[in-house]
């Protein structure tokens, strides 16, 4: 049987972390699978892999509390050992790998699933690796740097055409090393979930039944919420009540509190942080809203359509115009247009029979990123990949 060595950043709460425990139990039917985990904290995941899977840490809780201590504690010395741990933080992950290997021997495909590994993947003693991409190349202010670091890797995985388009524009050269396969769903998980009320307080099920949008994004400078709350402000204006609840958490949750302080909607929108179960919160929503200013292919647009809802979502470089077909399944509006949001919004609130049209739609377009249908093209390229 073959050894795949799967690396990813931790296994907690979040789609793609959901996503790759999806890919790591497909995987060790066919594979036996090692997952290499970053990160020594957050990681309820962990427990429900199978018992074939094998796993270790990267960095130990201690060293990641020291990281996070030195960066938020800004002094001069701080920085300096800071920027010194930086560089050390890759030699620990590569020899932490390499001894794995040296203990149990050879390991025939390192997969690169959170792209964390791209610093110093030359490293790692493995013949072949591959690594996935999650996000526009928007996202990178390096992109020589980048080409070099993609020249590591055997293949590149690029999660919707648009992406897989974008790197070909600017890396043409590269084009061989390019693949596309789509992120998965699994819709009969999320409406089973959807029905599961057992961990709702009273206070949950009471806000459950206001009339609310709902937006599922992590509160950082991205994800664009300043756009979201100038369009709330303008439906409050109108006379509008429906409510915005925020499910996410992250490090603007202050700056996003004022924000909503400001513009007077303490009574409007809300930060629910994290929570184990969102779908229960998207079954109850009037509509799902997204406002990123740069994705890959976001996994939380298909969470929407999913849970039968009218999505609205800003057209960023790459992922929210594929998912949505250009317009067909879901209402796209250009990144940062909160005005254009805003009467977006106001036009669904009032029209229960448009959203009702769109969520019809969405519903089969999902259909398409089925995780058994997608799973089955990334054993075919795996098969094809370790000949």
């Amino acid at each position: 049987m073959k050894r795949i060595l799967f690396k990813t950043g931790y296994m907690g709460l979040g789609a793609i972390e959901q996503l790759a425990f999806d890919m790591i139990v497909h995987l060790s039917k066919e594979y036996e699978v090692i997952l290499a985990i970053e990160n020594e904290i957050n990681n309820h995941l962990v427990e429900k892999l199978p018992e074939n899977v094998k796993y270790f840490y990267l960095k130990d809780e201690k060293f990641i509390n020291e990281m996070k201590s030195l960066r938020e504690n800004k002094t001069i010395f701080n920085r300096l050992k800071y920027n010194f741990l930086l560089y050390y933080e890759k030699v620990v992950c590569y020899k932490k790998i390499n001894r794995w290997i040296k203990e149990n021997g050879k390991v025939d495909l390192f997969i690169d699933y959170d792209g964390m590994s791209m610093k110093y993947a030359e490293k790692i003693d493995i013949d072949k690796k591959i690594v996935w991409q999650h996000t526009s190349l928007s996202n990178y202010k390096n992109l020589e740097r980048l080409e070099k670091r993609i020249l590591k890797y055997d293949k590149v995985i690029l999660i919707c055409d648009e992406m897989k388009e974008e790197y070909i524009q600017k890396f043409s050269h590269l084009k061989e090393k390019f693949i596309r396969l789509y992120n998965f769903i699994d819709v009969e998980r999320i409406e089973k979930m959807s029905l599961d009320e057992n961990n709702l307080t009273n206070e949950d099920k009471k806000n459950q039944e206001n009339s609310y949008c709902i937006s599922i994004a992590r509160l950082d400078e991205p994800k664009d919420f300043k756009t979201l709350i100038k369009s709330f402000k303008i439906l409050k204006e109108k006379g509008l009540d429906e409510k915005l609840y925020i499910i996410g958490e992250g490090e603007l949750r202050a700056e996003i509190e004022a924000n909503i302080k400001d513009s007077y909607l303490e009574d409007t929108v809300f930060l629910l942080g994290k929570k184990m179960n969102p779908y229960t919160w998207l079954k109850n929503s009037t509509l799902f809203v997204h406002s990123s200013k740069r994705e890959g292919f976001p996994a939380v647009l298909l969470e929407g359509l999913a849970s039968k809802k009218m999505v609205v979502s800003s057209e960023c470089n790459t992922g929210p115009k594929e998912v949505l077909g250009a317009g067909k399944y879901g209402v796209l509006y250009e990144v940062g247009d909160y005005k254009n949001l805003a009467l977006i919004l106001e036009e669904a609130l009032k029209n229960k029979e448009l959203r009702d049209r769109y969520s019809e739609k969405g519903y089969l377009r999902v259909k398409e990123f089925d995780r058994d249908k997608v799973l089955k093209e990334y054993s075919q390229f795996l098969k094809e990949l370790l000949v």
